[in-house]
């Protein structure tokens, strides 16, 4: 394989219309909490318009506090109009793949690196309540 091929496939960032519309809808929401946080709003009545209910809309913030806490570095997020996902963002929609599979040994595959076994399970967890409260009829 060239070289200048493998360099652009190993640093490509997908496109946010490409992700799945759970992970997209997600890293969006995730931006829109980070800009609120910056200018000291409260995104929660926002949450509760894109998710429908103020139950997805809680659960949905505590993964950002779970993500917040335990990440080893500031979690890199692009700017709101950017169209591409940050290599951080790529991973949380992998991870909200693997949480919305109920597939926790994939999730771990891509975390263990950066994250111990109590932050892992915990960001599970958050993940997999939050799809829950979005789905429709399940809690």
């Amino acid at each position: 394989m060239e070289t200048s091929l493998l360099i652009r496939q190993l640093t490509e960032q997908p496109l946010i219309r490409d992700l799945p519309v759970d992970a997209a809808q997600a890293v969006l929401a995730l931006r829109y909490c980070i800009l609120c946080r910056r200018s000291e709003r409260d995104p929660m009545p926002e949450l509760e318009r894109r998710w429908g209910n103020i139950l997805a809309a809680r659960r949905f913030r505590l993964v950002v506090e779970a993500i917040g806490h335990s990440w080893p570095d500031p979690f890199a997020v692009a700017p709101p109009c950017c169209p591409s996902a940050s290599f951080d963002e790529s991973l949380l929609a992998a991870m909200i793949g693997a949480a919305g599979r109920h597939d926790r040994a994939r999730f771990d595959v891509l975390t263990a690196e950066m994250l111990g076994g109590d932050a892992r399970a915990m960001i599970f967890a958050a993940l997999e309540n939050f799809l829950r409260a979005r789905a429709p009829g399940r809690v």
